[in-house]
């Protein structure tokens, strides 16, 4: 309530003071209930006010109606209602807002009596210490309505929903929480909201890791790109034994060892096998892993690559048991022949090798060229023995 004063009189005379009182707009609304359960339906009208919780109008119900909140099912606008929210964010607002009552049986809603009893025992103290209470705080509070129970909370700025104090965001629509708002210190969450706090830094944690792993493959699928993955720290290379500074020694990809390029070069040069090993050794250790095809071509000059592919070549033709080499002059092509194949162009040349002579004889059968290889030859030993 809000008081005016007015003064009234002459000037010259003495001010007398008349007061009024101004009543504040009473934010209470009537609202429409229909009130239904298995064999018969009701009509009644409650006083509610828009911060009003469900739980508070069960509560509201069974003092005055004697229907245990167990059995109470709240529907607003096609909603089954929860405690926690307000009639406000259900929709109702002004009087003649309605809403749906539905009352379970007690077997139902495992209501036993004893339980009834005892809840209507304590609503009923309840009730008697409320009266006392206001009887001690005077007439001018007998006449304005008891305001309704406020719970301990921060009410949405979107829903109205009344989150409890520890929550970071709306319940209900996810909206955060407003930043002014501060926990009381007095305030100690149940074990519902231990249990929802301890889920939410479980949930920060494996976020985190999961960051954290992110970064990890980010960073490997950067290095996987690199032709040489350079070292990190500062090495003793285990063929030269000189200081290698970071980023100037190689680090091999299958089995992780370090060496200075020079020295992996000069390995790559004097092999003489087509697979490349890892050079370190120990007196109890020989690694068995291979240098990379793409860590080979980035540590040696473009001739020396040609060379080292050469190599390779010319041992795979003499480990093949059916390869055949272009007879031409200083040529390197050679093949890997049939049975059923009794010629061979080579690619390089151009030239057509007999693979059953052994021999190049364009414009010549087999037989021709053997009379002919025949016939030089006696002549060789004729000329010998003249």
């Amino acid at each position: 309530q809000l008081m005016a004063r007015v003064r009234l009189g002459e000037p010259e005379q003495p001010s007398q003071d008349v007061g009024w009182k101004v009543s504040a707009p009473d934010l209470c609304s009537s609202m429409n209930v229909g009130v239904e359960d298995a064999t018969s339906s009701a009509s009644i009208v409650l006083r509610v006010q828009p911060h009003t919780t469900i739980a508070t109008l069960k509560q509201q119900v069974f003092q005055d109606y004697g229907f245990h909140p167990l059995v109470q099912r709240w529907i607003i606008g096609q909603c089954l209602c929860v405690d926690e929210r307000t009639v406000s964010s259900y929709g109702i607002r002004r009087d003649g807002d309605t809403a749906f009552l539905y009352l379970l049986s007690a077997k139902r809603a495992e209501l036993t009596r004893q339980r009834y009893e005892e809840d209507q025992a304590q609503l009923l103290l309840n009730s008697i210490a409320a009266l006392g209470d206001g009887a001690a705080a005077g007439e001018q509070r007998h006449s304005s309505p008891a305001p309704c129970s406020l719970q301990a909370g921060w009410s949405c700025p979107k829903c109205t929903f009344i989150n409890k104090p520890t929550r970071p965001g709306c319940e209900m629509c996810s909206t955060d929480r407003p930043e002014d708002y501060v926990v009381p210190c007095s305030y100690k969450p149940d074990e519902t909201e231990l249990w929802r706090i301890q889920q939410e830094q479980e949930g920060i944690l494996q976020y985190q890791q999961r960051q954290q792993h992110r970064g990890k493959c980010s960073q490997l699928l950067q290095l996987e790109e690199e032709v040489l993955v350079p070292n990190r720290e500062a090495l003793e290379c285990r063929i030269c034994y000189q200081q290698v500074p970071p980023g100037q020694g190689v680090l091999l990809r299958e089995c992780l060892h370090n060496f200075c390029r020079d020295c992996l070069r000069q390995v790559i040069n004097y092999s003489e096998e087509p697979e490349v090993g890892c050079p370190f050794r120990d007196d109890s250790y020989a690694c068995s892993s291979h240098l990379q095809e793409r860590e080979i071509r980035a540590l040696v000059s473009p001739e020396e690559y040609r060379r080292f592919l050469e190599r390779g070549l010319a041992l795979a033709e003499r480990r093949t048991r059916n390869s055949f080499h272009c007879q031409s002059s200083d040529c390197r092509g050679w093949c890997i022949y049939e049975d059923s194949v009794n010629e061979f162009r080579c690619p390089i040349c151009q030239a057509l090798n007999c693979l059953l002579c052994k021999a190049i004889h364009e414009g010549k059968n087999c037989r021709q060229y053997q009379d002919d290889l025949q016939l030089r030859a006696q002549n060789d030993a004729a000329a010998r023995q003249t």
